[in-house]
């Protein structure tokens, strides 16, 4: 990607102009993976895992400010990913998939011989899925996610890139789901009118965010009359319920 617009902020003054020698980033990439199944307890796993590094220069730098990404316009960086994938998929309760993750990153850009961390490094990311059902009743099941996660780094808006060192408070979230399945051969009332020709009836409840976490998107930035900043977080989506119905014909 090139982004031809060199757009300079100065004393609330933004100026562009036209980079006619903007270059092409590059990057050199090496990644390596592996699947392993085995069986434990007498059910089937399978644990994967991916590494990968990648050197890039000629970058040109960027701030996110929400959903606004402004890019420098001129090759001023050079940088490198690092990281490492693992996920672990298998039957925890027999006949259901759960799955747990871990990923772990690095991400760099050196400017002017400063390197700070890329817009996008998340240090780590922990995730579990995990699905069970009644004994006594299969049809219904549940299932139950989790998320925690590392902030992205931030800065000062309008400002050097050497000062977007900050951190957002990490990223956590739990999501519950519940459902009803229904068929022909286990309720009555799927083989009456128009529902004999259903296969499948799925009834869903999920609630996100079950702990109502306030979440940080992005930071809006006051200056007061001693012209000193302070950030005052913007909150993704609080707590949320979803009701579904999916059929199958």
């Amino acid at each position: 990607y090139k982004e031809l617009r060199d757009t300079a902020t100065i004393n609330g003054v933004t100026t562009v102009q036209l980079n006619r020698h903007i270059k092409a980033q590059k990057t050199l990439q090496a990644i390596g993976g592996m699947d392993y199944h085995f069986v434990w307890v007498d059910r089937p796993f399978k644990f994967t895992a991916e590494a990968y590094y990648k050197a890039m220069s000629n970058l040109i730098p960027y701030t996110v400010d929400n959903v606004r990404i402004r890019y420098m316009g001129r090759n001023l960086a050079d940088g490198y990913t690092a990281g490492l994938d693992m996920k672990l998929f298998g039957e925890f309760v027999q006949g259901t998939d759960s799955w747990i993750s871990l990923s772990l990153m690095r991400s760099k850009e050196t400017i002017n011989g400063v390197t700070i961390p890329r817009p996008n490094e998340q240090r780590y990311n922990v995730s579990v899925f995990f699905q069970d059902y009644f004994p006594s009743d299969p049809r219904f099941t549940m299932s139950l996610k989790l998320i925690w996660a590392d902030g992205l780094p931030f800065g000062p808006p309008d400002s050097d890139k050497s000062l977007a060192t900050l951190r957002m408070a990490p990223y956590r979230r739990i999501d519950l789901g519940l459902s009803r399945v229904f068929s022909p051969e286990n309720d009555a009332f799927m083989r009456r009118s128009f529902l004999r020709h259903t296969k499948q009836l799925w009834l869903g409840f999920d609630c996100f965010n079950l702990l109502n976490t306030l979440n940080v998107n992005s930071y809006y930035w006051i200056t007061d009359f001693s012209n000193t900043q302070w950030a005052v977080p913007n909150y993704l989506t609080s707590r949320l319920f979803n009701l579904r119905l999916t059929a199958e014909f």
